[in-house]
C-alpha cells in the first residue's frame, strides 16, 4: 500500500515542471514526508480542470461528508488507497472512477522492507532517478459542494507490485497480494483525465510509468511517532546491515 509520499518542489518549480498552475497557491507547502494520516494537502489535477492544481485531503470521503469526522471514517474504512480491482465493483469507489479521476502529484514515496534479523521494518525511498515529478492515478470526491472553494479528498490507486516494488515492499497484504501505487506514465496523463470509455480506463489501470526509478533505505525515524520526519535529512540514504539467521 502507499501511505507515505514526498513533494519537495517549490511552488514555482512545481508549476513549471507540471505546466499547470495552482488554483490556491497560498495554501501550498512542500513536504519531505507526508504520512497519509496527517492533515497536509495532496496536490491533485482533476478531470474537469486538467490545467489546474488543487489541494485535497488524503483519503476519499463520501460527497458532502463532515470533514471533521475524517479520522473516524478512515479508521473504519481506510481509503488512503483504492485497490484497482474494486474500482468498478465497489459501491463506494465506483461513484468516482468514471467521472472523478485525478492525477496526484509527488516526487517520491516510501515503502517498508522486512529484513532478516532486523525487528523493525526498514523504510525505502523510491524516486525517479533525476527526482522529477511523478503522478499517481487517483480518484477524488467533493466534500463540500456548496462552498465557494470546495474541499476535495483523494485516494491513490494501487495495483499488483512489479519486481522492484515486490522485492522491497516484500510483505503481502491480508489477501496475499503484493501492492504498489499505480504511477502513470507522463504520456498517459491526458488519457487518464479525458477518457470516457470504461474499456480505455481499465486499460490504463493495467499500465505503469516508463520513468526509471531508484530506491534506497532511509532512517527508521520515518515510522516513528516520536521523531520529526518531515525534514530534508529523511531523504538521505542510510545503509543498513543485513541481519543473520
Amino acid at each position: 500500500m502507499c501511505f507515505h509520499i514526498s513533494l519537495t518542489k517549490s511552488l514555482k518549480e512545481l508549476e513549471k515542471k507540471s505546466k499547470m498552475i495552482f488554483n490556491n497557491p497560498l495554501q501550498y507547502e512542500p513536504y519531505y514526508h507526508f504520512n497519509g494520516w496527517e492533515t497536509k494537502n495532496l496536490a491533485i489535477v482533476k478531470q474537469d480542470h486538467p490545467t489546474l492544481i488543487e489541494h485535497a485531503t488524503w483519503g476519499v470521503l463520501p460527497t458532502n461528508y463532515d470533514i471533521t469526522k475524517r479520522k473516524e471514517f478512515l479508521i473504519k474504512t481506510n481509503t488512503l488507497n483504492a485497490t484497482k480491482e474494486r474500482l468498478f465493483t465497489s459501491d463506494f469507489f465506483s461513484q468516482f472512477i468514471r467521472r472523478q479521476r485525478c492525477l496526484i502529484l509527488a516526487d517520491g514515496l516510501f515503502e517498508p522492507h522486512a529484513a532478516l534479523g532486523i525487528q523493525k521494518k526498514i523504510p525505502y525511498y523510491f524516486k525517479e532517478k533525476n527526482h522529477n515529478l511523478i503522478a499517481f492515478a487517483g480518484i477524488y470526491s467533493i466534500v463540500d459542494t456548496l462552498a465557494k472553494i470546495p474541499t476535495y479528498t483523494a485516494s491513490i490507486i494501487t495495483t499488483e507490485a512489479n519486481s522492484l516494488f515486490k522485492e522491497i515492499h516484500n510483505t503481502p497484504n491480508k489477501l496475499g497480494s503484493f501492492r504498489m501505487p499505480l504511477i502513470l506514465d507522463p504520456s498517459d496523463y491526458r488519457k487518464w483525465l479525458h477518457s470516457t470509455e470504461e474499456v480505455e480506463i481499465k486499460e490504463l489501470l493495467h499500465t505503469f510509468t516508463k520513468q526509471e526509478f531508484i530506491a534506497y533505505p532511509v532512517s527508521t525515524d520515518l515510522f516513528s511517532n516520536k521523531k520529526e520526519s518531515n525534514v530534508a535529512s529523511i531523504l538521505t540514504e542510510v545503509p543498513f546491515q543485513q541481519g543473520l539467521f
